[in-house]
C-alpha cells in the first residue's frame, strides 16, 4: 500500500471529510479506525464514507454498512455506539436550546448539574426534568434514552 500523499485518494477523502456533512464526533470516531491498526477496514470505512458523500448511499445504508464492517471488531464496535450517542445528545441539546425558553434551559441545566454533584438522587432528577418537560413530551422521551438501566 503506497503512503497517503497529497494526490493519493485517502488523502483527498480526508480533505473531502473535514468539508462534509459528517459531524464533528465522527471524526474521533475515524481516528479510532485509523488507529486501529488495521488498514483494510480503515480502508474499507473511508470506502462507505466517500460512497455516503458522493451521495450513493444514504445514512440508514451507510449505517447498516458501517455495523456490518465492525461486527467483529468489538472495540470499534463500542466506538461506534459511543458516537450515536453523541450524536443523539447533541441533537437532543439542539432541541432543547431551540424549544425551551432561557430560563428552562437553564433549569434543566441546574437539574443536571444537581444530580451529577450527588445533591439529588436519579428519581428527583427524573420528577423534576419531567416537569419542566410536561410539554415536549418528544424531549422527555429522548432525554430517558440517557439513563442508565435501573
Amino acid at each position: 500500500m503506497q503512503p497517503a500523499g497529497p494526490s493519493s485518494p485517502r488523502s483527498q477523502l480526508t480533505h473531502g471529510v473535514i468539508n462534509s456533512p459528517i459531524p464533528p464526533e465522527g471524526y474521533e470516531f475515524v481516528k479510532l479506525v485509523r488507529e486501529y491498526k488495521n488498514g483494510e477496514v480503515y480502508d474499507r470505512l473511508m470506502q462507505i464514507l466517500k460512497d455516503y458523500l458522493e451521495q450513493r448511499s444514504d445514512v440508514g445504508g451507510t449505517m447498516s454498512r458501517i455495523e456490518q464492517l465492525l461486527e467483529e471488531h468489538s472495540e470499534l464496535r463500542q466506538g461506534l455506539m459511543s458516537l450515536q450517542n453523541e450524536i443523539k445528545a447533541t441533537k437532543l441539546i439542539k432541541k432543547m436550546k431551540g424549544r425551551l425558553s432561557i430560563n428552562d434551559y437553564k433549569r434543566c441545566k441546574e437539574i443536571l448539574d444537581g444530580f451529577c454533584s450527588g445533591q439529588n438522587s436519579m428519581l428527583k432528577m427524573i420528577e423534576e426534568v419531567a416537569v419542566l418537560f410536561a410539554d415536549h413530551l418528544d424531549l422527555f422521551v429522548g432525554f430517558c434514552e440517557f439513563l442508565p438501566d435501573a
